[in-house]
């Protein structure tokens, strides 16, 4: 995901007193979770890659 996906919400909530220290806190709540779960999916795509196709410059599924 993009990080603008996790400032878009703090941009669009306009309260009549401004930002709250909860939006705050919600923000760096949900950024750091989403951002390891993103890592760490791609972490193992790439391992399972690997795994298949050791040490390969190309790959079969990429050919033209």
């Amino acid at each position: 995901m993009h990080p603008i996906i996790y400032v878009l919400p703090l941009c669009i909530k306009i309260k009549e007193g401004g930002f709250s220290m909860r939006d705050l806190k919600t923000y760096l709540s949900v950024a750091p979770v989403l951002s390891t779960l993103w890592f760490g999916s791609l972490a193992g795509l790439l391992i399972e890659i690997n795994r298949f196709f050791p040490d390969a410059l190309t790959f079969p599924f990429f050919s033209f």
